[in-house]
């Protein structure tokens, strides 16, 4: 009652106050307005002074009389009300007005103003929840629509117990320093009713530095993340997921679709410290799967791609069954269990639409088109031998440099993708591909490109190495920058060495020829051949260093060259009988004699010859190859491998127009009558020799023939002069 009399005394003696006032304003705005704007105008102003005035006295002497804890409490309504200025200045004015207007009525005790205003302005303690117990079912519609919040979830959040008024957005906190209980749920629902608006709401909250409203994201972000995994409901949906023009999970998760391969960053603290550990888990697996499945549905052949999609939705099963061992708590392991359930269901149902486009047909593992990579280790057979020959070389105590080379298809760039299961753990294979315009462009393209190799191919055998200095270092200085790294590298390998395989590294001549390469990177290969003891090289071509000229044999220094040929008669058989360990296709007796005979166990033609076959006994319905399917598959490799006949026929007959010419007239003889005329001139003998060092033609009994009969069918049958 004290309060309240207090209050009315207050506004009483401010009206009383005002109205003496009022009375002189009256007087003088009646003047002026008589003189200036008339009558009308003059009225309007004494009116609008006395009912201002009024009010404003009022409440003022009525505020500034008041107890306390009752000026406290208008004290803390203003700070928060003034809040979303988020202006320190605004917060000390209004914090010394109001001590100014308390000082009189409550002497020393108005400072206690500062800490209540402090509280309000900075919204330290959660304001919300005052604000949902009184205001939220005088005014619910409205509050809701202060949220941002979709009609649907308006409707969801009408208030059935107390629990759900507290389940409000950030808008009325945005300066809250402590979490906010149940605001990951609200989140989380929004996301599911309306993801582009729950997705603004998300990036808006990301802005805030307060850590309450970045523990609301780190408890949300999982299961807004498996939500939108789940509602996928087809393959294309799926693999969309990957794509970086995703429209919601791109922005939620950026890191996980702009990792450079190349990069150190592995670390969450560094990547995205407010991402919880589950994501960091599961999110690179579940990438691998999806590209697993674009890898297999690439394949040409329906039943690869349905062997495919059942061996990831076996990968899919055991990565559900270790959840539990990959660290996850119980409920990460609700969270994401339905997910992988459904994508179980997403692939089956692929599978079961791959299974009826089949009807049946085999699976055609063969590849001729591109090398056999590390991954493909049922179809890569044989060279041990070789392997052996590379890992003696390297370790002898003098260190030459290994020069690989042979006709073209033969599996050279096959051998070095597989090095790594081939050698032992102490010598670290890395492949470096020179066909690449990105490493010849420049010399301190080639250097940074070595770099980036030799970091991710020893990445990939489980072996860290130091950070890849940034492009512009070499471009600054590419050979101090390349054996700066190198000290570092080596320090860290220990006794381990590090085999350079240049593949196709004629390039590098071609590069210098073009003036991209300077002769200074002779030199300086020539310098790490020498003094870096842990390093060792494997040039791998279709050419000798000989062959090259005088540049390439003068600078590399003790070399041994290795000629790859052609598969052992046992490692080719194997490769046409069990290229897959799925393989159902069958032979007739004497087929796969045959075609080893046909193909001389060249690589590139086993291949090619094995995929005919297999696919005509799919044309055909059959699993059985008879010595009708084997010529038919005859011809189609001819169409399939008509590049590769193309390049022999047209490259490899000369260096010159007249050469050529020369070199197919000498093929087209062997080829139709088994026999080659007497060489009369010096072009013609360099053009046979060219032949024979090519192993297109060999020197049998004094006479000539093909190295490969396959080869010498398509010169016979389809040949085109140039």
């Amino acid at each position: 009652a004290g309060v309240v009399a207090g209050v009315v005394a207050g506004v009483v003696a401010g009206v009383v106050a005002v109205a003496v006032a009022g009375v002189v304003a009256v007087a003088v705005a009646v003047v002026v307005a008589v003189v200036m704007w008339g009558v009308v105008a003059g009225v309007v102003a004494v009116a609008v002074a006395v009912v201002v005035g009024g009010v404003v006295g009022g409440v003022v002497a009525g505020v500034a009389t008041l107890p306390l804890t009752w000026f406290s409490v208008v004290a803390s309504l203003i700070a928060f009300a003034l809040a979303p200025a988020k202006d320190n200045r605004l917060f000390i004015i209004t914090t010394v007005i109001l001590i100014a207007f308390s000082a009189q009525n409550l002497g020393w005790l108005s400072a206690l103003i500062i800490p209540v205003t402090l509280v309000s302005y900075y919204r330290i303690f959660p304001d919300y929840y005052f604000i949902s117990l009184i205001s939220y079912y005088i005014f619910p519609h409205y509050l809701l629509k202060l949220f941002r919040f979709s009609d649907s979830t308006n409707r969801r959040l009408r208030p059935q117990t107390a629990k759900i008024l507290f389940e409000l957005p950030p808008y009325t906190s945005e300066l809250l320093w402590i979490p906010l209980p149940n605001h990951a749920r609200l989140l989380i629902s929004e996301f599911r009713e309306r993801p582009q608006q729950a997705l603004t709401i998300f990036q808006y909250t990301q802005t805030f530095s307060l850590p309450g409203f970045q523990i609301t994201l780190q408890n949300a972000l999982p299961q807004i993340v498996a939500d939108q995994l789940k509602q996928i409901q087809s393959i294309p949906e799926l693999i969309f997921t990957a794509n970086s023009d995703h429209p919601i999970l791109p922005f939620l998760i950026s890191p996980f679709y702009h990792l450079d391969s190349d990069s150190n960053i592995h670390t969450p603290e560094i990547l995205l410290p407010r991402v919880k550990p589950e994501l960091y888990i599961l999110l690179p697996r579940l990438q691998t799967i999806i590209k697993d499945i674009q890898s297999a549905l690439e394949n040409e052949n329906i039943a690869l791609r349905e062997r495919g999609l059942e061996k990831i939705n076996d990968k899919v099963v055991r990565l559900q069954s270790q959840l539990s061992s990959l660290g996850l708590k119980s409920e990460a392991i609700k969270r994401w269990t339905p997910v992988l359930e459904h994508w179980q269901s997403v692939i089956e149902l692929e599978q079961n639409e791959q299974h009826k486009l089949s009807q049946g047909e085999l699976i055609n593992p063969f590849q001729y088109g591109n090398p056999v990579r590390l991954d493909q280790k049922n179809l890569f057979k044989g060279r041990q031998r070789f392997a052996n020959e590379v890992v003696r070389r390297v370790l002898d105590r003098d260190r030459p440099t290994l020069v690989l080379h042979g006709p073209r298809r033969c599996g050279k760039t096959s051998f070095l993708y597989n090095f790594p299961r081939l050698l032992p753990s102490d010598i670290l294979p890395v492949f470096v591909d020179m066909q690449s315009s990105a490493i010849t462009t420049s010399e301190s393209d080639f250097c940074f490109g070595l770099v980036r190799a030799i970091h991710k191919d020893c990445k990939s055998q489980g072996v860290q190495l130091p950070n890849i200095p940034k492009r512009t270092d070499f471009q600054a200085s590419p050979y101090t920058t390349l054996e700066d790294w190198l000290d570092e590298a080596f320090a860290q390998i220990g006794e381990r060495r590090i085999l350079l395989n240049l593949d196709e590294f004629e390039k590098i001549g071609t590069a210098i020829r073009n003036g991209q390469i300077t002769l200074r990177l002779f030199d300086q290969l020539r310098h790490l051949i020498q003094h870096y003891e842990q390093l060792g090289f494997l040039l791998s071509g279709v050419q000798t260093l000989e062959e090259l000229g005088p540049n390439w044999s003068s600078y590399f220094i003790s070399v041994v060259p290795i000629e790859m040929l052609y598969l052992e008669l046992n490692e080719a058989e194997e490769l046409l009988r069990n290229p897959d360990p799925d393989f159902a296709l069958g032979y007739a007796p004497g087929i796969v004699e045959e075609v080893l005979k046909f193909t001389n166990c060249h690589p590139y033609c086993l291949q090619l010859l094995g995929a005919s076959m297999v696919n005509q006994a799919n044309f055909n319905h059959t699993d059985f190859i008879t010595a009708e399917l084997l010529q038919a598959s005859i011809n189609d490799a001819f169409i399939s491998g008509q590049p590769y006949f193309t390049n022999i026929w047209t490259e490899f007959t000369g260096t010159t127009p007249e050469e050529i010419v020369i070199g197919q007239e000498l093929l087209l003889q062997v080829a139709k009558t088994d026999i080659l005329l007497p060489i009369t001139t010096e072009i013609a003998e360099k053009v046979l020799t060219r032949l024979l060092r090519y192993h297109i033609l060999q020197n049998i009994n004094g006479g000539y023939d093909f190295e490969i009969p396959l080869l010498k069918q398509w010169v016979r049958e389809r040949a085109v002069r140039s």
